[in-house]
């Protein structure tokens, strides 16, 4: 029973949270509820004649609510001291992020606040997944089904037309802005072999479909495509253009048990050891201090002697957001690792100087 002592207390806890909440105290509100760190940010507006303080099951535990989709579970200690047990309403995302989430089926369910903390964790590694898997398919989006000759010649001196059909390979539309087309134009006669490339820019292509580029020949010269260059989407590039089906969540629980299960755990401040390949291609190992301040890595082909210098940039232990700056020598900047670190693997994209990107998903080995 909420007695008439007890409600005051209550609701004058309440409103000072709230208050705080506005104030963007953190620090204070940390002391009375741990879990609000693994926020994104909160927010919470209200009018005191709308807080509202009712009995739990429980007893020494009460619902308070704003009485603008926001409440919490405020318990009260034999000694009057009160805690925040848990939140619903309070824990702010940016929009386009609980979007994405709530489409993926990631918020599916009466969930609180600290539920959702644990789920939004899950959602940037599921997103980081889904952009990589993508990133090695697009590798091999487009493939050149061979050319199909409409007008053929009799004579050296006829001209002939001709296309080549080329076919995504993707579930999503290509825009031509995305790739080019390298042409190998040749010519032979009078005792001349003449070789030229030249490039455009290519053609839409609908999910799955097919489009043709045409071209003449004539019995000296031809043209054949010689390389399709995809342009690299960044990840938020591709997640603005991206149309979830509503099951990604779901799928990514069932096949990373392991990495989610370590996900929304507070990360320590190191050392870490860190193993895996860019690119799928180049094997490094990775070395973070500890107090996460700074690191090396190596290439294995090069050995541990030639180790390069890692600032880091960004590291957030709850979330595991991890950006390091890769440094030569001479102290000059010659790459960019973004990511995200967990207790079992550091899973991102490597961006060299020269604006190369390589995706990685590497293990954590001690």
């Amino acid at each position: 029973m909420l007695l008439p002592g007890n409600k005051k207390e209550v609701t004058d806890f309440a409103a000072d949270f709230a208050r705080k909440v506005q104030a963007g105290q953190i620090d204070s509100l940390k002391m009375v509820y741990p879990q609000i760190e693994d926020a994104d940010s909160i927010a919470v507006t209200f009018v005191a004649d709308s807080l509202r303080v009712d009995d739990t099951d429980k007893e020494g535990v009460y619902n308070v609510s704003y009485g603008n989709g926001v409440a919490v579970t405020v318990r009260m200690d034999g000694d009057g001291r009160m805690m925040v047990l848990d939140s619903r309403g309070l824990f702010a995302y940016p929009k386009e992020k609980e979007q994405f989430a709530r489409k993926t089926g990631a918020l599916n369910g009466d969930l609180t606040d600290v539920e959702k903390a644990k789920r939004m964790v899950i959602v940037d590694l599921m997103a980081e997944d889904i952009y990589s898997r993508y990133s090695d398919k697009r590798k091999n989006a487009i493939v050149n089904l061979g050319l199909t000759i409409t007008k053929d010649i009799m004579f050296m001196m006829d001209e002939g037309a001709g296309h080549y059909t080329l076919k995504n390979t993707t579930d999503r539309p290509i825009k031509g802005s995305e790739y080019t087309v390298t042409w190998e134009d040749s010519y032979i006669g009078s005792g001349i072999e003449d070789t030229r490339y030249r490039t455009e820019t290519g053609k839409d292509i609908p999910a799955n479909g097919t489009v043709k580029f045409p071209f003449a020949f004539t019995g000296h010269a031809g043209s054949s495509i010689s390389k399709i260059t995809m342009k690299e989407l960044s990840n938020e590039e591709f997640m603005a253009g991206y149309t979830p089906v509503g099951n990604e969540y779901e799928a990514y629980v069932k096949e990373h048990g392991d990495e989610v299960s370590a996900a929304g755990k507070k990360l320590s401040d190191g050392p870490y050891h860190i193993q895996g390949k860019l690119g799928g291609k180049y094997a490094v190992h990775i070395t973070l201090d500890k107090g996460m301040k700074q690191g090396s890595y190596y290439y294995d082909k090069m050995g541990p002697s030639a180790r390069l210098e890692l600032k880091v940039l960004d590291f957030n232990p709850k979330t595991g957001k991890l950006i390091l700056e890769e440094h030569n020598d001479k102290g000059q900047v010659t790459g960019t690792f973004t990511g995200t670190l967990s207790s079992i693997g550091f899973v991102g994209q490597m961006t060299s100087y020269q604006g190369k990107i390589y995706d990685f998903k590497m293990t954590v080995t001690e």
